[in-house]
């Protein structure tokens, strides 16, 4: 009898719980619903945009393609992938090539805009890692060759606990330019580490040998 007591306890006090915390349960329960079918339409409305972005992308590319054009002309293509998908990864790309492309034309100012403002759109959350470092590696080569040393490696400095010899290596050229000679070599020695062909690491080595001159 007194275990059948005790079933009975434990299952009125299961009871108990339920009706007691029955409308947060039912709060709970119900946001993870509306959670579940918010991120499926998020995700139904991402990849329809994706596909649409994936389209427009091919038909610009074709067009950037051809003899008689290039990225840096005007496009209606172009311009409806960075107005309406931009936070694809189509459009993303398109406007680094964009801004790659301005870049060897020295329309640094221009092409300074677009990394800057794909800085923005990769960022966070749902951004894109590889579309933020590429433009923050950009930003930072064309702020070096202005001697704009320090907006260089505040374009950098999330990357820099990273092992990417590059980015190691930029960050040296911008200490170098501000004079910081120790920490240019700090981090010009971690590149030259991480760098595994010789013709990277050459150039590094040539780069330390000047400071190495100065001092």
């Amino acid at each position: 009898m007194a275990e059948h007591s005790n079933d009975e306890e434990r299952l009125l006090a299961i009871v108990d719980f339920f009706k007691h915390y029955r409308n947060l349960i039912l709060s709970i329960v119900l946001s993870i619903s509306v959670i579940g079918i918010g991120a499926y339409g998020i995700k139904y409305t991402q990849d329809s945009k994706n596909n649409s972005a994936a389209v427009i992308y091919s038909k610009w590319m074709e067009a950037v393609s051809a003899e008689d054009t290039n990225a840096l002309d005007d496009s209606s293509l172009f311009d409806q992938l960075i107005n309406d998908y931009r936070s694809t990864g189509f459009a993303q790309f398109a406007m680094i090539k964009k801004a790659s492309a301005l870049a060897s034309n020295s329309q640094l100012d221009e092409s300074k805009i677009y990394f800057e403002d794909l800085i923005d759109v990769s960022s966070g959350l749902f951004g894109n890692s590889l579309v933020n470092k590429i433009s923050r590696v950009s930003l930072a080569r064309i702020l070096i060759s202005e001697s704009n040393y320090s907006e260089a490696l505040s374009a950098i400095e999330t990357l820099m606990a990273g092992s990417d010899p590059l980015v190691n290596e930029l960050a040296g050229d911008a200490l170098a330019g501000q004079a910081k000679n120790s920490l240019a070599i700090e981090q010009y020695n971690l590149a030259k580490e991480l760098y595994d062909d010789d013709a990277s690491k050459n150039i590094v080595i040539m780069k330390l040998n000047n400071i190495q001159l100065v001092l």
